[in-house]
C-alpha cells in the first residue's frame, strides 16, 4: 500500500537551469524542449466515443458484524450484502485524459540569462503544469521543488462521467437496505460506506511506468483506475471523484509523506462518527478514514471498514503528514 506520492526536482523551479550569468551553459535543447511543452494542448484531445460496459459485484459483510468490548467479530451465518451496478465507461475519453495527465520531466528545464526571464519561465511553467494535473510546492531552498499531482484536477476532469455510476451505487444501497432484516433510508455513511465497498472491488496495483515517459507521481486518472485499478491514491481519488459527483459529504485527502518519496494515501468523509472510528480533524470537523487501498481478494465482503486504518499507518499522525481539501 505504498505510493509514489510525490517527486522531489531540481529544475522545476530553476536550480538545473543556468544561474544567471551563464556559468555552466546548459545543453542547447533546454530552451527548446520548453518552448515545445508550452505549445501542447491545454485540453485532453476530443477523441472518438469508445463505450465499454462493465459489471461490478461486491459483498458487504456488515450485517454479520458486531463488537463485543470493543472486538469486531462476524457471524459466519449470517449473509452478507450482495451488490451488483452495470457501468459504461468511454474508454478512448479515459485514455486521453490518461495521456494528456503527467509532465515529461526533459521539457521542464530551462535556461535563463535574466532575473526576468527566470521569473517569466517560472509562471508560464506553474500555468502549463496546472493544465496537466501536476504542481509544483518549493522548497525552502529555490533549487528545489516537490512536484505532486493536483488531486483537484483528477476529480473535476471525471465529475460527469462518474455521476451515473454513483448513482448507481445510490440505488442499489437503497435496495439492500430496504430488503435487509432491519429496512431503513440511507445515511450519508451508508453512501459513502458503499461506494467505499465498490472502490474495494477495484483491485490493488501498483503503478507502472507509461512509456511516454512522463512523471505521474504513480498515480493513474480515475476513469484509468476505475478500468485497470490503482493503488492508494489513485483509488482515494476514484472515491473522492464518486463521493464529490453526488455531493455526499465533504472530503479531504490525508497523504503521508516519507523521506524516501513514497508514502500513503487515506480518504477522510464527514460523515457520522461510530464508536472504534479512525478519525482526523480538520478545521474544527472530524473526518472519518477510509483505507481505500484494500481489495476484497477473498470475495466475501469481509474486508476494512469504514473507519479502520491499516495497522502500519495508524500512528500516521505521528509522521509527516498533509490534508487536502477536496470539492
Amino acid at each position: 500500500m505504498v505510493s509514489h506520492l510525490q517527486t522531489t526536482i531540481l529544475a522545476v523551479v530553476g536550480a538545473l537551469a543556468l544561474q544567471a550569468g551563464g556559468q555552466q551553459p546548459a545543453p542547447q535543447d533546454y530552451n527548446k524542449k520548453f518552448d515545445a511543452w508550452l505549445r501542447t494542448p491545454d485540453e485532453p484531445a476530443k477523441v472518438k466515443t469508445k463505450i465499454i460496459k462493465r459489471t461490478f459485484t461486491w459483498l458487504d459483510a456488515t450485517p454479520s458484524i458486531t463488537y463485543r468490548d470493543g472486538v469486531k467479530y462476524r457471524n459466519p451465518s449470517i449473509k452478507p450484502w450482495d451488490f451488483s451496478i452495470q457501468i459504461s465507461v468511454d474508454q478512448s475519453r479515459a485514455q486521453s485524459i490518461e495521456k494528456h495527465f503527467g509532465v515529461p520531466m526533459d521539457a521542464i528545464q530551462f535556461s535563463y540569462t535574466s532575473p526576468e526571464e527566470k521569473e517569466r519561465c517560472h509562471r508560464l511553467e506553474q500555468a502549463k503544469l496546472a493544465h496537466h494535473g501536476m504542481r509544483v510546492t518549493p522548497t525552502q531552498n529555490d533549487a528545489l521543488g516537490v512536484l505532486e499531482a493536483d488531486y483537484q484536477w483528477l476529480i473535476d476532469g471525471c465529475r460527469t462521467e462518474v455521476e451515473p455510476i454513483a448513482q448507481s451505487i445510490l440505488r442499489e444501497t437503497d435496495r439492500v437496505l430496504k430488503e435487509s432484516d432491519a429496512p431503513r433510508v440511507a445515511t450519508a455513511r451508508d453512501k459513502v460506506a458503499a461506494i467505499f465497498r465498490f472502490i474495494q472491488s477495484i483491485p490493488y496495483e501498483t503503478i507502472p511506468d507509461l512509456p511516454d515517459g512522463k512523471d505521474r507521481c504513480g498515480m493513474r486518472t480515475p476513469l484509468i483506475t476505475l478500468l485497470k485499478g490503482g493503488d492508494c491514491d489513485s483509488k482515494s481519488t476514484l472515491m473522492a471523484a464518486l463521493i464529490r459527483s453526488k455531493k455526499i459529504a465533504d472530503i479531504v485527502i490525508v497523504t503521508l509523506k516519507m523521506k524516501d518519496g513514497t508514502g500513503h494515501a487515506i480518504l477522510g468523509a464527514r460523515v457520522d462518527v461510530q464508536r472504534g472510528d479512525q478519525t482526523i480533524t480538520y478545521k474544527g470537523a472530524k473526518y472519518v478514514l477510509a483505507e481505500a487501498a484494500t481489495s476484497d481478494v477473498s470475495n466475501d465482503g469481509n474486508l476494512a471498514d469504514l473507519g479502520e486504518v491499516g495497522e502500519e499507518w495508524k500512528d500516521f499522525q505521528s509522521r509527516p503528514y498533509e490534508v487536502i481539501p477536496l470539492q
